[in-house]
């Protein structure tokens, strides 16, 4: 096993040789820099949310809350695959899942990694379990509908 070293020198066991280890810090780089643009973004949304008109905070709402639920279908169909398969709650990725039952949009999946940084995307697709990373965007798309539909009906 090879040992990795992180920006604080706390040491992690992984892999069988370097590039296992680089792979690793390249992921705990991109959950860094995600960790700051969902920071960043929720900083910027309780700033300037007020300016927003309310009929676009409402349509917003309603489609946050409309993705909410077809992600609340898609965690229940995550659960009964893992069911009726091989896969553990843990094991399955959600590129393994996004692979094996929405193959007919998986082409929108190796478009996005032509466009954005790979590794910050297999950090969601990838790294993190589909029961992971589904009930956190669940539970965050749930709440910021909430949220903006609940400031769209306060009154000017």
């Amino acid at each position: 096993y090879c040992e990795c070293y992180s920006l604080n020198r706390v040491s992690i066991t992984i892999g069988q040789d370097h590039s296992d280890c680089a792979k690793v810090q390249k992921m705990l780089i991109a959950g860094v820099v995600a960790l700051f643009f969902i920071a960043m973004i929720i900083a910027l949304l309780v700033l300037y949310v007020r300016l927003i008109p309310k009929n676009i905070l409402r349509f917003l709402a309603i489609f946050m809350l409309a993705i909410s639920t077809i992600e609340s279908g898609l965690i229940v169909w995550v659960l009964v695959y893992i069911w009726n398969s091989d896969w553990t709650l843990w094991s399955l990725s959600f590129n393994d899942f996004w692979r094996e039952q929405l193959t007919f949009i998986y082409f929108i999946k190796e478009w996005l990694y032509t466009w954005f940084w790979n590794d910050f995307l297999n950090l969601f697709f990838v790294f993190l379990p589909a029961l992971v990373f589904l009930p956190i965007r669940t539970m965050f798309t749930t709440v910021v509908g909430i949220w903006f539909l609940k400031l769209s009906r306060q009154p000017s």
